[in-house]
């Protein structure tokens, strides 16, 4: 168990520090469809995800999103680092975005 807390811990961190992109094969939709053209996947998000997805996609950092959302939505710090960690980890997962980090070969 320990292991698996250490991971999640440095993936935040990690997610944190390193600027999220949008890859270059996934398009978008204004109603929440999410293409991606090289793994063939499609993918409706809700529209707070479809906010989330688009501040990402306009190259918005970790604390400029975190501060949208506060002043935006009636939720705790504690509570939007959680939800923000699990849809970033979703959509890495995915393919649908990816990291700055040129070392960063997932």
């Amino acid at each position: 168990m320990y292991h698996v807390y250490l991971l999640i811990v440095v993936f935040l961190i990690y997610t944190k520090q390193k600027k999220m992109k949008i890859t270059d094969e996934v398009r978008i939709s204004d109603n929440g469809f999410v293409f991606n053209s090289k793994t063939g996947d499609s993918f409706n998000v809700n529209p707070t995800g479809l906010e989330l997805t688009k501040l990402i996609a306009q190259g918005q950092d970790f604390d400029t999103i975190k501060s949208i959302f506060l002043e935006k939505y009636d939720l705790d710090d504690l509570t939007f680092e959680k939800d923000f960690y699990e849809f970033c980890a979703l959509i890495k997962y995915h393919q649908i975005t990816t990291t700055e980090d040129p070392l960063d070969f997932k």
